[in-house]
């Protein structure tokens, strides 16, 4: 009989230890989030807030995506500082906590992708039943959810290009590579909005190519800090 039939791998068993870590952060943020959100929508349909110029607006909700990406960045920032030392120490490769870290990181910003994606019929459903005289001009979903899901996992990878740069480098480099990421986070915001030929579908297919480029090079340059970084009891500047 073989032993090892059935035995999860060591990045396996990073990005499951993650997720058991993360996942009730990851719950409570959205159900504060999406609570709030939709409360303030009502109250904006229901006339408790008077505002016509919001009332008769587009879709409110096509904002929604810019609080999940900050909360997957910081959940980015966290991730080498908070896990790496550990993982490590107790005889995981880096290569495998990289694995692993990725294998997680595409888990949640999947999970957050998903939730942003649903907020746009729901939000429909909740305008229909107040009533209100909007016309909702909502998105092509399956283009919203590649485009949300692959920005959502930039910033999660952002958010770690950071948390590394600090972890390997004193504070002088890593401020540096601090700025470097957030050359990468404007750049998938620019990317999404840009529009380079006249088809609509050319324009989606390269958008998405240039997002996939930047996500690579995100995992990349985390990969490249990593696989050298020290281990470390804690933080030196």
């Amino acid at each position: 009989m073989n032993a090892n039939k059935g035995k999860r791998s060591p990045a396996m068993n990073v990005a499951l230890h993650l997720w058991s870590a993360y996942k009730h952060v990851l719950l409570w943020y959205w159900i504060i989030f999406t609570g709030i959100y939709v409360t303030i929508n009502e109250l904006f349909m229901r006339c408790v807030i008077p505002n016509d110029e919001v009332r008769e607006s587009g879709s409110i909700w096509a904002g929604a995506s810019i609080s999940p990406r900050i909360f997957l960045l910081v959940l980015g920032i966290l991730l080498t500082v908070g896990s790496f030392s550990s993982f490590v120490s107790n005889g995981l490769t880096r290569r495998s906590f990289v694995k692993g870290s990725l294998l997680f990181m595409a888990v949640m910003s999947l999970i957050c992708a998903a939730i942003n994606l649903i907020g746009f019929p729901v939000e429909r459903y909740i305008v229909d039943m107040s009533g209100a005289a909007r016309t909702l001009d909502h998105p092509d979903l399956a283009v919203e959810g590649l485009t949300t899901l692959l920005v959502f996992f930039g910033y999660f990878c952002g958010g770690w290009l950071i948390g590394s740069g600090f972890y390997r480098f004193h504070w002088v480099k890593g401020l540096l590579v601090c700025w470097l990421s957030v050359a990468f986070m404007l750049a998938l915001d620019y990317i999404t909005g840009l529009e380079l030929l006249a088809s609509g579908a050319a324009n989606t297919a390269i958008n998405l190519i240039l997002l996939l480029v930047l996500c690579a090079a995100l995992i990349w340059l985390n990969h490249s800090f990593l696989r050298k970084a020290a281990v470390k009891r804690k933080m030196t500047m």
